[in-house]
Formats: structure tokens, sequence, C-alpha cells
């Protein structure tokens, strides 16, 4: 932030000069662009005449390192928070029969990208193997990282998981058993390990493998997150789906 705001503001403060901007008012100008096209449906701090589109770009890169950090994959606590809700989940979806038809969820903003780190999704290094963390290089932008802001967390996120009956698809007519597709702001993702399926989704078979190797990664809440020493009803599962003992009635409606 410190590199490629300077001179922005360089250029702000010539032309207010008693206003004395600094870099944190940079980056607060360019959030309101996010807020206030939400609220009002447009927004004079979204004009590329006050920001060029390569100043853009740069606060981009700068939220993608403090998401990285925050709640993505250089934070170790991000796939165990995570996990517990894609386990239950999957679970859910790959019962024989479920009782609902549609499960939602909804949560604060930071949340859903942790949910993203335990799938194992906009992962920088999957096919490189290099350290996590070294492809958020601080003094370059790193154009061809795969965990962006405007994919992860455009403004707010949404994340689907699929089951579907691919019996008429070609080259699948004779297989009955179900497929999982996720899909994160509309757009369809592959599961790492687990495309087997049309159009890479996860078979039924392969989602059992994905879901335990995702399980031996991330799957020890408690442990990760010491519950122990502030709960002793700690858990490693979500239970609030099928449990109408929490004040809420789980069934079809």
């Amino acid at each position: 932030m410190e590199k490629w705001t300077a001179p922005v503001l360089a250029r702000l403060n010539d032309k207010a000069p008693a206003f004395n901007f600094t870099a944190d008012d940079v980056i607060g100008m360019q959030e309101m662009c996010g807020y206030e096209t939400v609220l009002r449906g447009s927004s004079a701090f979204c004009s590329t005449d006050l920001f060029s589109p390569d100043e853009w770009l740069s606060f981009e890169y700068s939220e993608d390192i403090f998401y990285h950090y925050a709640v993505g994959y250089g934070n170790e606590l991000s796939g165990p928070i995570g996990f517990p809700w894609v386990n239950e989940t999957l679970n859910l979806l790959s019962a024989d029969k479920a009782s609902q038809d549609l499960y939602i969820s909804f949560t604060h903003r930071e949340l859903p990208p942790t949910v993203l780190v335990a799938m194992g999704l906009f992962n920088n290094s999957e096919f490189g193997g290099a350290n996590i963390n070294s492809t958020f290089p601080l003094n370059q932008i790193n154009y061809n990282r795969a965990w962006v802001s405007s994919y992860v967390l455009p403004f707010l996120t949404n994340i689907a998981i699929e089951r579907m009956n691919c019996s008429s698809s070609y080259g699948y007519e004779n297989v009955t058993d179900p497929f999982y597709r996720v899909l994160v702001n509309q757009s369809p993702q592959t599961l790492p390990g687990c495309s087997d399926g049309p159009l890479e989704s996860c078979s039924s078979q392969g989602l059992q493998s994905y879901l335990s190797e995702r399980e031996a990664m991330f799957g020890d809440f408690c442990e990760k997150c010491n519950t122990s020493s502030k709960y002793d009803n700690g858990t490693n599962v979500v239970s609030f789906y099928t449990n109408s003992q929490n004040g809420t009635t789980v069934g079809k409606k």
C-alpha cells in the first residue's frame, strides 16, 4: 500500500494541499466506491479520473494480500474454520434421502473465504507447489495469482453446492449415483482431486475420498482454535441443520 499510493498521494495533495491526504484516505475512498455503488447505484469515487485503472488493480492486490493473511491461505486457521460447514453441507447433500431440497446459510462476509480454503479453491500454489505466502510478493503485483478479491469476495460471496442427476448426459447414461458441483458467485469451480464427472463435477465415490482428504487437513477445529481454553462444549461438527433442539425447526415447508 505504501508503495503504490505514493504517487497517488502526491497527485491528490497537489490538488488539495490543505487536506494532507494519507494512504488510509486513498484506501477509504476506494472502499467507498464499492459501498456507495451497492447503496446508491453509483459512486464518484469509482471514477477513473480520480484513480487510474492501474491504481485500481493495485488496490485490488492490496485487498488480496489482506484477505490472504486474514482469512485465506496465509492463515493456518482458515481451513479449520471453514471445514465444518463444508463437511456438513456435503454430508447433507450426499445422504440417500435428504430431508430438504434446499439448505441456505447466511454468515459474515469474512467467513466464506475460509470455506474456499477448506475446499482448496483459488489456491495460488495448487500446481506449483511453492510456499503459499511467496505467491504474494509485497514489492510487485503477482498478476498470475488465483486468489483475487474480485473472484473470491467481490462485495459479498455466494457459494453454492449442487447435487445433480447426470444420467441423461452422454457417457453417463447408466450412472444413477449423483454428481456434485460447486459454484462461487455463479461461476462453476473444479474441486481439486475430484473432477471425474460431467463438466469436471465430482462423483459420489470421488466426493467421499475428497472429504476424507480435506478432513485430514482441516478436520480438528477444536484443537486448531484451542476451544477447550474457553469452552467445555466445543465440537468439530456443525449440527444445526439437523438438530431440532437448538431453537430451530429443520424440515420441508
